[in-house]
C-alpha cells in the first residue's frame, strides 16, 4: 500500500508537470525564446551569491543532504521501536548492565548517544532533561535548511526583476537596433519568469517538503526518548512498546511483536 501510494504521487507529479507546466510553457512561446543563458546567469549567481554571505557552506552542504534524504530515505520508525522493544526485555533481564552491547553497535548518533544516557545516569529526569536540549539544537540545526530555501523563494523574484530591469536598460540604450531591441526585450521577461519558476516551482515545493521530512525526523527523535524513559523507569516491555507505537499515526502504528527477543545486531543491519 505504501509503494502504491508513492507511485500513485509520483505519477500525478509528472502528469502536472508535463500536462500543465511545460506544455503551458512550450505551446505559448517557442523553445528557442525561453532560453537565455544571460538572464539565467543573473539569477543563478545572485541566489548563489545570497546564499553564500548568508550562510556558512556547510549548511549549504547539509540542505542538500536533507533534500535528497526526503527523496530517496523515508524514516523508519519500526526498527527503531523493535530496538528499544528489544533492548526493553534485555534490560528486565540483565538490568542496565546489559545496555553497553547495544550501544557499542548501534551506528545512529542520536540512538547511541540515548543508549550511552541510559547506561550512565540513574537519574529519569536527568536522562529527559539531557534528550530534550539533544533535540532542541539537532532541530535548530535542522531548520537552517528550510531558511536557505526560504531565502531562494524570497531572492529569487527580486535578482528576476534585476534582470528585466537590465534587459530595459539595454533595449533603451540601443533603440536604433531592432536586433538588440528584440534581444534585450527577451532577456527582460524572460528574467521575470525565471524567477517566478524557481521561486514557485522548486524552492517553495521543496521548503514544504524538506519542512515535512524535519518534522518526521523530530517524531523520531520524540519516540526514542519516550522509549528510553520508559526502559529508565523500569516499565513493562509491553508498556515501552505501546508508549512508542502510539506516538505514530494510526494507520501506521505496529503490531505487538508475536515473539520477544528479537536480535539488535538483526536490526542495526
Amino acid at each position: 500500500m505504501k509503494s502504491l501510494n508513492l507511485n500513485t504521487k509520483k505519477n500525478l507529479i509528472l502528469i502536472l508537470l508535463s500536462g500543465v507546466v511545460f506544455h503551458s510553457l512550450f505551446t505559448t512561446v517557442p523553445t528557442k525564446a525561453l532560453l537565455n543563458i544571460t538572464a539565467l546567469e543573473i539569477i543563478v549567481g545572485g541566489i548563489a551569491l545570497s546564499i553564500l554571505i548568508s550562510f556558512p557552506f556547510h549548511v549549504l552542504m547539509d540542505t542538500v543532504k536533507i533534500i535528497k534524504n526526503s527523496i530517496q530515505t523515508p524514516i523508519d520508525y519500526e526498527k527503531d521501536i523493535l530496538k528499544l522493544y528489544d533492548l526493553s526485555i534485555k534490560v528486565k533481564k540483565d538490568g542496565l548492565l546489559g545496555v553497553s552491547s547495544y550501544s557499542d553497535v548501534e551506528s545512529d548518533i542520536f540512538l547511541k548517544d540515548c543508549l550511552v544516557l541510559l547506561r550512565d545516569y540513574k537519574n529519569t529526569a536527568s536522562i529527559e532533561n539531557v534528550i530534550i536540549k539533544d533535540i532542541e539544537s539537532r532541530k535548530m540545526n535542522l531548520y537552517k535548511s528550510i531558511n536557505i530555501l526560504k531565502m531562494i523563494s524570497h531572492v529569487s523574484p527580486a535578482f528576476g526583476l534585476i534582470g528585466t530591469l537590465l534587459g530595459l536598460i539595454g533595449l533603451l540604450s540601443n533603440m536604433g537596433e531592432v536586433n538588440m531591441i528584440i534581444t534585450n526585450m527577451a532577456s527582460a521577461l524572460v528574467s521575470t519568469l525565471y524567477g517566478s519558476l524557481i521561486a514557485n516551482f522548486i524552492a517553495t515545493p521543496l521548503m514544504g517538503r524538506v519542512k515535512n521530512y524535519i518534522d518526521n525526523i523530530i517524531l523520531r527523535y520524540t519516540i526514542i526518548k519516550e522509549g528510553i524513559l520508559s526502559i529508565s523507569e523500569n516499565n513493562s516491555p509491553r508498556d515501552v512498546f505501546d508508549k512508542m507505537n502510539v506516538m505514530l499515526k494510526e494507520d501506521k502504528r505496529l503490531a505487538y511483536p508475536a515473539r520477544r527477543g528479537t536480535s539488535y545486531e538483526r536490526l542495526i543491519s
